[in-house]
C-alpha cells in the first residue's frame, strides 16, 4: 500500500483530497504546516507528497527547497491556485515532479498521483548502480550525478561504465582500448587520456568534488574504491 503525505493548510482541502484518492486504497496521513510536514518525513516514509504551495509561515516552494535538502528520492505534486506559467516553472525548478491547479477535476488528481507513483516504481525496478554520488542506469546506459544526466559520448560512456564497475582495480591503456565501440576495437584511436580528462570534466561540472578516476602513472587509471583511502 502506498504511503501519502497530503499538505495543506486548509481541512476542508485535505478532505477533499482524501475523497477524491479513496478508491486507489492508498494510506493518507495529513500535515497542516510545512513544518508540520517535515516532522513527519522525520519520522515516517512515504511514497508521494501532496504539498499546497500557499500556506502560512512556511510556503510549498520552502518546503521543497527542504525536501530536495533532505529527501530527494520523495516524489512531490504541488498544488496551487497558482496558474501563470512562472509559478508552476519555479515549482518544477526547485524539484517537484507535477503540478494539479486548483480547483482541479477527481479524476486529473487521481491520472497525476497514478503516473508519479508507476513512474517512480519503474525506476526502482531499473539496475541503477551509485559510488559516491554518481549512479549507474543500466538499462537506460546513462551516468547522473546530483540529478544531472552526464552528457558522455559513447567512448567516454564505455570508459567510464569499465571503470565504474570494477572500483580500485587497475586498467592500462591498451585494455581501455580494447573496449568494443560501434561493434569494432578501435585500436587506432590512441586518445585515452583525451577521454579521461573530459570524463572527470563533466563529472566535476556535474558538482562531484571527488577526484574519482586515478591515474596510475606509468600504467593507466582506476576507479575510486569505497573503501580506500585515496
Amino acid at each position: 500500500m502506498n504511503r501519502l503525505l497530503v499538505v495543506d493548510d486548509e481541512v476542508q482541502m485535505q478532505r477533499l483530497i482524501s475523497i477524491c484518492l479513496s478508491e486507489q486504497n492508498y494510506h493518507i496521513d495529513h500535515a497542516s504546516s510545512g513544518e508540520e510536514a517535515l516532522r513527519f518525513l522525520s519520522e515516517k516514509h512515504y511514497d508521494l507528497m501532496l504539498l499546497d504551495v500557499m500556506m502560512p509561515a512556511m510556503s510549498g516552494y520552502t518546503v521543497l527547497e527542504k525536501i530536495e535538502q533532505q529527501y530527494s528520492s520523495l516524489p512531490v505534486i504541488l498544488l496551487t491556485a497558482l496558474g501563470e506559467t512562472e509559478h508552476i516553472v519555479k515549482g518544477l525548478d526547485l524539484g517537484a515532479d507535477d503540478y494539479v491547479t486548483k480547483p482541479f477535476e477527481p479524476s486529473e488528481l487521481r491520472a497525476r498521483v497514478q503516473a508519479v507513483l508507476r513512474r517512480m516504481e519503474k525506476q526502482k525496478h531499473e539496475q541503477v548502480n551509485e559510488l559516491f554520488g554518481v549512479l549507474l542506469n543500466e538499462q537506460q546506459k546513462t551516468f547522473t550525478a546530483n540529478g544531472q544526466v552526464l552528457p558522455l559520448t559513447r567512448k567516454e560512456y564505455q570508459i567510464l561504465h569499465r571503470l565504474f564497475c570494477n572500483p580500485g582495480q587497475v586498467f592500462t591503456r591498451d585494455q581501455l582500448l580494447e573496449l568494443e565501440w560501434d561493434g569494432f576495437a578501435d585500436r587506432y584511436d590512441r586518445n585515452i587520456d583525451t577521454h579521461i580528462k573530459n570524463i572527470r570534466e563533466k563529472v566535476k561540472s556535474a558538482g562531484v568534488e571527488k577526484k574519482l578516476i586515478e591515474t596510475v602513472w606509468g600504467i593507466g587509471y582506476k576507479f575510486a574504491h569505497p573503501e580506500q583511502n585515496t
